[in-house]
């Protein structure tokens, strides 16, 4: 049997090695695992232990969705396969052909405070080294896990913890850490395990199988229906509610989605990653309140968890509570300075204080951390505008790496700018190579083209772009009240009135609507039938100085003096200078004349 292969006999440190022994003699038994998509690129870079000549172990939980695995050992990549899966503990079985290795002795893990090194792929940069110490063994629902303080990253996964003489104590599982500092190893010699429980899991297996190929396949109801059954057979299977998770994500039914991250938080109390998660679907559930309370309990049960720092920051900024969440953004960097969405909760504090120098600096650090992630170069754009930079903000577009120079969002964005340096028929040539390339939301370019025909009065251009936006988003109010405003300005004022009426049915209580429909019956001379319109919108709007010019004017063409002065009176509270130029407008040559005669 394969597990016979695996026996090594249990060993106690023979000698303390230096770091840089320990990692010379432990790294040729570590390789790079590569979870590969159904194209052949690389969707995530991992860690793998050999345990025999061909025969690897690593977490299940990176191969979750793969087509295919390959190692890094040796001068070509090998091809891997499952051989078997402990999904209970996270722990899985590979073998790879035509490899041969050294394997590394196994330990007990030493009492708190001895020596540990973690060896691993960490950040999916090669594989390195990291010191600590042995914290303690821990308690799980599945068993006893190795808690250390030597660093590890996301790419550690799989990677081994070993003791000063060399010897393997435990498989990083990288999910089951509580903070920067805190880490966890299941033990050694669960691996000589693997087998018996997967072959005795086969039912539970098979199941998983299922629920992954109708994931992956985006065949919700069906899953639902599977996981569903799942749930009621085996109600503390945290597999079952995390599919049942992604059917209620995928069918968009939100309250069946917090059930079911309910349910994974009762499973897994000690889990900090499913209490982060449960408190985001708290707060898309619009339970802030309740989610920020959950999210304080976190903090103070896993001090060092730097995401549950993350979430109480999210929570607080959206209740406006800025000074506390910039703290809470503050202390998750701390903890882990690769939390990106905290500097981008920073960056977008300081940009709501107006401090654009603060977010230029994030973002260009964020940049400088990601330099293949598109999005930190983005916001950096965004923010130079802010900052009426765009000669920067061209700059970092032009900078751009690869093929995100041609992406759409990136010609969107080109748009932008153009219009921002003055240069209107270069921003359009833009926003049309954006939609040429599927812009998401290409409503956003249709408006952007018919702002800019409008800006240069070639009012066809303007509306055929805005009747394309409204194609593009049908029911959009918006689309529908500037393409309004185009038709109005462009010489259509009767299909333009049409529907501006009909947005007022729609939404009776936008003081916009009920305005436009006053201006293009006044246009029309239809002052009559303005006058209540006007005065419908300056009812739920009374700060509209051009409105009430314009009520002014179309009483006095009604011949309502007394009216129209009132509405004078009224304007000169609101806006002196506007009031004058009414005036002046509408009765000073009234006057004149009859100071004439």
């Amino acid at each position: 049997m394969f597990a016979a292969l695996l026996l090594n006999a249990m060993v106690s440190p023979v000698a303390a090695l230096s770091p840089p022994e320990v990692f010379a003699n432990v790294a040729p038994a570590l390789v790079v695992l590569e979870v590969l998509d159904g194209e052949g690129r690389r969707v995530g870079s991992y860690s793998a232990t050999r345990l025999a000549a061909g025969r690897f172990v690593t977490v299940c939980e990176v191969l979750d969705g793969a087509a295919s695995l390959q190692l890094g050992a040796g001068p070509q990549p090998l091809p891997a396969r499952v051989l078997a899966r402990d999904r209970e503990r996270n722990l899985c079985l590979l073998a790879a052909d035509g490899d041969g290795g050294p394997t590394l002795p196994r330990a007990r893990p030493s009492a708190p405070g001895g020596r540990v090194f973690a060896v691993s792929n960490a950040l999916g940069l090669g594989l390195g080294i990291s010191e600590g110490v042995v914290s303690g063994v821990r308690r799980f629902s599945v068993g006893d896990y190795v808690q250390f303080t030597a660093p590890i990253s996301p790419g550690s996964e799989g990677g081994a913890l070993v003791d000063e003489a060399g010897a393997l104590v435990g498989i990083i599982d990288y999910r089951r850490r509580d903070g920067q500092n805190v880490n966890f190893a299941s033990l050694a010699a669960w691996v000589d395990e693997i087998e018996a429980r997967a072959a005795r899991s086969v039912e539970q297996l098979q199941r998983y199988d299922a629920a992954t190929a109708l994931l992956k396949a985006e065949r919700w109801s069906e899953l639902q229906t599977l996981s569903a059954d799942w749930a009621r057979r085996e109600p503390d299977s945290a597999d079952a509610w995390r599919f049942a998770m992604g059917a209620a994500r995928g069918l968009k039914q939100g309250p069946q989605e917090l059930d079911a991250w309910r349910a994974l938080w009762r499973i897994s109390p000690d889990r900090p990653d499913v209490g982060y998660g449960y408190g985001r679907a708290l707060a898309a559930a619009g339970l802030r309140s309740e989610a920020l309370t959950h999210a304080q309990a976190l903090v103070a049960a896993h001090r060092e968890y730097a995401p549950a720092r993350l979430l109480v920051a999210q929570l607080r900024q959206a209740a406006g509570q800025h000074r506390e969440a910039e703290a809470s953004y503050r202390e998750a960097l701390d903890l882990d300075p690769w939390q990106m969405p905290a500097y981008w909760g920073l960056a977008d504090l300081a940009r709501l204080r107006g401090d654009h120098a603060t977010s230029i600096s994030l973002y260009t650090r964020l940049a400088s951390l990601y330099p293949e992630a598109p999005g930190p170069r983005y916001a950096l754009v965004q923010v130079y505008l802010a900052a009426n930079k765009p000669a920067r903000a061209y700059g970092v577009l032009d900078r751009l790496p690869g093929s995100d120079r041609d992406a759409a969002v990136t010609w969107f964005l080109r748009g932008v700018v153009e219009m921002r340096l003055g240069r209107p028929e270069a921003a359009i040539g833009a926003f049309r190579e954006s939609l040429a390339r599927k812009l998401q939301g290409p409503e956003r370019a249709w408006v952007s083209v018919g702002l800019t025909y409008y800006e240069m009065k070639r009012f066809p251009e303007a509306i055929a772009a805005f009747e394309a936006a409204r194609i593009a988003n049908p029911g959009d109010g918006d689309s529908e009240y500037q393409l309004g405003v185009m038709l109005k300005d462009g010489g259509r004022p009767e299909e333009a009135l049409a529907g501006f009426q009909a947005l007022a049915a729609r939404a009776p209580d936008e003081a916009r609507n009920w305005r436009q429909v006053g201006f293009t019956l006044s246009m029309l001379n239809r002052q009559a039938e303005a006058v209540p319109a006007l005065e419908r919108s300056l009812q739920i709007d009374p700060a509209q100085a051009k409105v009430w010019a314009v009520l002014i004017e179309a009483r006095r063409l009604l011949g309502r003096r007394a009216a129209a002065l009132d509405a004078y009176e009224k304007l000169r509270a609101l806006d002196g200078q506007a009031a004058e130029e009414a005036w002046r407008a509408n009765f000073a040559a009234l006057e004149e004349k009859g100071a004439a005669r």
